[in-house]
């Protein structure tokens, strides 16, 4: 029986079918009232296409004046940034600069002293062989006197600076960190210093004329026996141990060449070059020199705080 009724069921037109009631009907589930004044306000905040053809929009002045005032001070901002940055960086440099050369000068100084008094004694040994050599004959003047001042004509040294820091300023092209005052203290300096390489290069050939006449003169083997005796010892010693001198002197080892003309010519180059180390390398540039680095040594001091 049921299948008869289901099958009516198939077969009934739907206008002959049985109305639904009221409480046969599902409500829509999330369905929302709807409001006109929500829906409006949700329209307003849809803003319209932008429309090629329509003119542009036109800034004004201030506009412009401010973006313009704005991309300047960034980028004045960064050009500060790095001056002071780069400007740090030179002075930490040139701190360094100075401490080298402030260490150099004090050697240099210490340098110059000792060639000042080493050529204060090694002139007055000449002077004293120049002397002894010339009164030979009229005093009693034995061959060892004239062979222990003589031995000084080998122990002329040169004067040497240590300017590797000038070197580097100069030849990195940092001198200009250092100031106009010291800058051209330095110069003043390393001027002399050229003046007196150039002296020094000039006077190298008296020296080997002096080398020269003393070896024709002096036998080297008797000078190695001397030396033996304490001869060296009393030179290094700048004569603290005068009884060896003495001792030395009593010596009366021959002389190679007794020419006395060819002595003459020997004390007369000797007596030249006493004169070149005394009143020219000492007083016409190691003075002078010795000032400079000085005064140079306070500007270092002052401008770095250096000790």
């Amino acid at each position: 029986m049921a299948d008869n009724i289901t099958e009516e069921n198939l077969h009934t037109p739907l206008e002959h079918q049985p109305e639904k009631t009221s409480e046969q009907i599902t409500p829509a589930e999330n369905t929302e009232a709807f409001d006109p004044i929500q829906e409006t306000k949700n329209m307003e905040v849809h803003h319209h296409a932008h429309n090629p053809a329509a003119p542009p929009h036109k800034k004004s002045w201030k506009s412009y004046f401010w973006e313009f005032l704005m991309l300047f001070l960034a980028v004045f901002c960064g050009f500060l940034a790095e001056y002071r940055l780069e400007h740090k960086i030179e002075k930490d440099r040139a701190k360094v600069y100075a401490a080298n050369l402030y260490l150099e000068l004090k050697k240099d100084t210490a340098g110059i002293n000792k060639t000042i008094q080493d050529i204060k004694i090694l002139t007055g040994k000449l002077d004293s062989f120049c002397l002894l050599a010339t009164e030979k004959e009229s005093r009693k003047i034995t061959n060892g006197m004239l062979y222990y001042y003589a031995s000084y004509t080998t122990l002329i040294s040169l004067y040497a600076s240590e300017n590797t820091a000038i070197e580097q300023l100069k030849g990195s092209g940092n001198l200009r960190l250092m100031g106009n005052t010291i800058s051209q203290l330095i110069n003043v300096y390393e001027k002399k210093l050229n003046g007196l390489e150039d002296d020094y290069r000039l006077t190298q050939l008296e020296f080997a004329k002096i080398e020269e006449l003393y070896f024709k003169l002096f036998d080297s083997y008797a000078i190695q026996i001397l030396a033996r005796q304490g001869i060296a010892q009393v030179r290094d010693s700048l004569n603290s141990m005068p009884y060896i001198r003495d001792s030395v002197f009593k010596m009366n080892p021959p002389l190679i060449n007794k020419d006395p003309a060819l002595l003459k010519e020997f004390i007369g180059w000797l007596d030249f070059v006493s004169q070149i180390y005394r009143h020219h390398h000492a007083v016409n540039f190691l003075l002078p020199l010795k000032n400079i680095a000085i005064e140079l040594i306070e500007a270092l001091k002052k401008e770095y705080h250096l000790k």
